[in-house]
């Protein structure tokens, strides 16, 4: 994304992580709409987090980089402390960038608040065979309260990743980043998707690494293909849970008119392959116009987009909308969503599919920009041919083409048409120039 609040260096239980899974690549299926809410239930009503104590909106965590080795990590016996490195630094704090922009989660450079909500402490140990083959450790405190003494210090959580080469060179989509993502996920509260943490078999249908960094369970076991980069971006479901345990960053919403989440990052080679998209309002554009690759978008909620070349990377929490979008240059399809869009298609082939009739309608019209007639098409055969079955209606369905004088053309579908009696259309989009042979019906 390319706005970002201004977020100073931005809640767990006693875990650790088996070796993590190396994603491989499997034929894909995509996963429909809303599948994942049951997993983010799960995720979500676990009761460690931390909390807001001052009352200020937000939970302001201070996270502490050069704190040695605390009472976690002798109690497990772990050797070999040490700081975390330049790269493991910068790659946790744009993970927490990431967050932040999207959750009421604040992250703060140690010594810079006074009282903060909660700390977080992170750290190396050595990668030795007496410290067990995990990369991470992460304990989240039991602090529970004391009326009778209010000041007493409170322990932080505590998160260590094995400090070998791959970690300490950590990016935005290599091991290192996926360790560290991995524990900061923990350090907010969020538990494993399985229950059973030994397992590699899927809990739940939408156990994997595409739905959870969390999971065991690499991402082409439901559909996701990210060839071989890890991720280290807090997925859909880790993003919903975050959400509803600490609420959503609706200051932003606020501060900006207009929300831009630039997908074209993910073409770079040191960048993460996932983006996920959690905001509840506002007006949102989904860039991904420099892509050469084809892509397939949703601005669905609770759906996943496949762009930069990977396979469902791009997904979009329930709730969340996207309205505008910018498409590549490849052969690419786009699904409008129930909000008016603005869809600007790219030099390539596009078809931008419409489900329902009221995903463009006289009121809210959607516009399809930069379309080419010949090249392009617009798919309204998922309820063109649905008729209103068992009724009895006078008219039939109907579909044409208004042109206005300033060259404007409007697609136009009635279920039920009667020449007699003129209504408004059901369906309405823009798409100047458009001609009948373009229309997909069935």
């Amino acid at each position: 994304m390319n706005v970002n609040p201004s977020v100073p260096m931005s809640p767990p239980i006693v875990t650790q992580v088996d070796n993590l899974p190396s994603p491989n690549t499997d034929p894909d299926t995509r996963p429909a709409a809303d599948s994942y809410w049951n997993g983010v239930d799960n995720l979500a009503t676990r009761s460690s987090r931390w909390i807001d104590k001052d009352g200020n909106g937000k939970i302001d965590i201070e996270v502490d980089f050069s704190a040695g080795p605390g009472s976690y990590f002798k109690k497990l016996g772990l050797t070999g402390h040490s700081e975390l490195s330049a790269e493991q630094k910068q790659e946790l704090i744009d993970q927490m960038i990431d967050i932040s922009f999207e959750t009421n989660l604040v992250f703060h450079d140690k010594g810079t608040l006074e009282k903060p909500d909660g700390t977080i402490n992170f750290g190396n140990f050595a990668p030795v065979p007496s410290n067990g083959k995990n990369l991470v450790q992460v304990n989240f405190p039991e602090n529970a309260s004391a009326p009778h003494n209010p000041d007493k210090p409170e322990e932080p959580a505590e998160a260590y990743v094995r400090g070998d080469a791959r970690n300490l060179k950590a990016n935005g989509r290599n091991r290192g980043g996926h360790a560290l993502a991995h524990a900061l996920l923990h350090a907010l509260g969020l538990p494993h998707p399985n229950p059973d943490d030994k397992s590699n078999k899927p809990a739940n249908p939408t156990d994997s690494q595409g739905y959870s960094l969390l999971s065991s369970v690499p991402e082409t076991a439901t559909g996701h293909d990210y060839h071989g980069n890890y991720v280290t971006r807090a997925q859909m479901h880790d993003m919903s849970a975050l959400t509803l345990r600490y609420g959503s960053n609706t200051e932003n919403r606020r501060k900006f008119q207009e929300v831009f989440y630039d997908a074209n990052s993910i073409t770079q080679s040191d960048s993460p392959v996932t983006m996920t998209i959690a905001s509840g309002d506002g007006d949102e554009t989904l860039l991904a116009d420099k892509d050469t690759h084809d892509q397939y978008i949703n601005l669905n909620h609770g759906t996943f987009s496949s762009i930069g070349g990977f396979t469902n990377n791009v997904a979009i929490t329930r709730g969340t909308h996207i309205e505008d979008v910018a498409a590549g240059s490849g052969t690419n399809k786009i699904v409008a969503s129930t909000v008016k869009n603005l869809i600007v298609v790219g030099s390539g082939q596009n078809t931008v599919i419409f489900n329902n009739p009221w995903d463009s309608t006289p009121r809210d019209t959607d516009i399809i920009h930069g379309f080419k007639s010949g090249t392009d098409k617009v798919d309204i055969s998922g309820f063109s041919q649905k008729l209103y079955n068992g009724t009895f209606t006078v008219g039939t369905p109907h579909l044409d083409i208004q042109r206005t004088p300033d060259g404007q053309s409007f697609v136009r579908y009635w279920s039920v048409y009667n020449p007699a009696q003129p209504s408004a259309p059901d369906f309405k989009v823009r798409a100047d120039g458009i001609q009948m042979s373009d229309i997909i019906t069935k």
